[in-house]
């Protein structure tokens, strides 16, 4: 029984090694179907959004100079450039065929690709980024409470923390 056993791993082992790399047109074409330069264009505008309210916030309240608010906004668009060319389609492609082909088979990339260009392919495609834009906006509310009380836990234990009194030195 163990013998038999064991074959049918060695065997599911061999005919997994053998299942055939998948073919960099084949990924490419996946990439495409599945809309990945589109959908990395609209993660750069999500970036891009995310910067400038986290850079509005950490100004809001702040009377600063023109100059200084001419600063930010450089330095906004310095680091949106630098984002964008790190990020871009041209730089990111390779990375992209190179993980799909790690991970898939070319009869799971085939499986995929047919899914994609179905109807319903078409349509998870075409919605997926109104469904990604509303779990964010969920998310963020749903984040808001937690990181209020994980401030408020935090200044209970410093304040704890500085309560104790250190020991008295032995002699």
């Amino acid at each position: 029984m163990k013998y038999l056993i064991s074959l049918v791993c060695v065997f599911s082992c061999y005919a997994a090694a053998l299942a055939a790399a998948p073919s960099n047109a084949s990924l490419e074409r996946l990439l495409a179907v599945t809309e990945v330069e589109k959908m990395l264009g609209t993660m750069h505008q999500q970036m891009e959004g995310m910067m400038k309210s986290g850079m509005d916030q950490a100004l809001r309240g702040k009377s600063l100079p023109p100059e200084a608010e001419q600063a930010a906004a450089t330095l906004r668009g310095k680091l949106v450039a630098s984002m964008r060319q790190e990020l871009s389609w041209e730089s990111m492609k390779d990375l992209y065929i190179q993980v799909y082909a790690e991970s898939f088979s070319q009869e799971e990339i085939d499986g995929l690709i047919a899914f994609y260009e179905s109807p319903a392919g078409k349509a998870f495609v075409a919605k997926m980024p109104m469904v990604m834009q509303k779990s964010m906006a969920m998310m963020q509310q749903r984040m808001g409470p937690i990181i209020q009380r994980m401030q408020q836990s935090m200044q209970e234990a410093i304040a704890e923390v500085q309560a104790i009194k250190p020991a008295a030195p032995k002699p």
